[in-house]
Formats: structure tokens, C-alpha cells, sequence
């Protein structure tokens, strides 16, 4: 997994007044440290959600840097601004359970005519090592003809990395696009 570093503050100002101020408010937690409530710059950790898959983060508070995970980001839903963060500090041989994005690949070589991928379920929750978690993980759809189903079992992983959920579960369908043409 790769690293990032976000530069964060301690906090003891309210979260609503943190906002206003243009930062994220947030919260690191983890074996022996507690809880500590923080503020991020918001362009930034808006740059790292938007431009990067990464859920693995080293965030630098004052001096002291964390090795952490992006467990929660909370975003409101009408303006889609993001109004909390949480962080879990880990260790690189902790045993940890997290979401990971699914990424298809071979889309462009589905079967002939007009086939498209339905993506159904975005992400996969895996267990393993911290230091063995992917930022994500990938199927190739390449090849697949409408109407077969792509599901977990089709993931292929480390032998160190468990996947969570059901093998059988439905993450995408391939579909036929039929061409409708107006009546004349």
C-alpha cells in the first residue's frame, strides 16, 4: 500500500467552528493513544479522497507522525462537502478488516456489439495483515458475454488477504445495449 502524508492539527475548538474556518474536522484513534480530535485542511484531504485510491495515510500531527486508515468520511448530503473524517491508527502486522473499491478491467473488450458492464457493488471488505491490504482490487471482465454475472468468488487475492464477503454475491452483470431507432 502506498503512503500519504496528511497534515493535520489538534483540535479543541467546536467541529462547526472548524468547518467555518475552512477544515475538516476529524478524529485519530487507536491501540494506546485514545482518541484525538483533529482539524485537516480541506483542499487537501479533498485532493487525497478524489485523486487517489489510498486509504492508507500516515498523518502528521505536530511533530508525531501516525500510520493510519481512512475508516470513516462522512460528507453532507446535500452539498457533498466531506464534514468529519475518522482515522484508525494500525500497526503493519495488526490484523485489520476494510472496504477496498473493486476495479474492472477489460471493459473496452467485452464480447462483440453492444455490451456494457453494470457495476452493482463498488467495494469488497477484506481481512488481513495492514501491510498486506490493497488499495484495491481488480477483476478482468474481458471476454464476458450478456447476461453473466461477475461476483466475489471471481477475486483473486493473496493467500495472506481474505475476502469477507459471500463468494456468491453480485458485483456487476454484463448487459447487451439494444439500438432504438425513432420512427420516421
Amino acid at each position: 500500500m502506498g503512503e500519504y502524508v496528511l497534515c493535520a492539527a489538534e483540535r479543541v475548538e467546536k467541529a462547526n467552528r472548524v468547518r467555518k474556518e475552512g477544515f475538516v474536522p476529524g478524529t485519530v484513534y487507536g491501540k494506546g493513544i485514545g482518541s484525538i480530535s483533529i482539524k485537516m485542511d480541506q483542499k487537501e484531504l479533498r485532493n487525497l479522497l478524489k485523486h487517489s485510491l489510498k486509504t492508507n495515510v500516515s498523518v502528521k500531527i505536530g511533530d508525531d507522525v501516525k500510520r493510519c486508515i481512512i475508516r470513516e468520511v462522512q460528507k453532507d448530503p446535500v452539498s457533498g462537502h466531506i464534514i468529519h473524517v475518522s482515522l484508525q491508527t494500525i500497526q503493519s502486522d495488526d490484523i485489520i478488516r476494510l472496504k477496498v473499491p473493486v476495479i474492472y478491467h477489460g471493459k473496452e473488450k467485452l464480447g462483440p456489439g453492444l455490451q456494457l458492464l453494470q457495476e452493482r457493488v463498488p467495494e469488497v471488505e477484506i481481512m488481513g495483515k495492514a501491510a498486506d491490504i490493497p488499495e484495491y482490487v481488480s477483476i478482468d471482465v474481458s471476454g464476458r458475454q450478456p447476461g453473466d454475472k461477475i461476483t466475489v468468488g471471481d477475486i483473486q487475492v493473496e493467500n495472506n488477504i481474505k475476502i469477507i464477503d459471500d463468494k456468491d454475491d453480485i458485483l456487476a452483470v454484463v448487459t447487451e445495449v439494444h439500438e432504438y431507432s425513432e420512427a420516421v
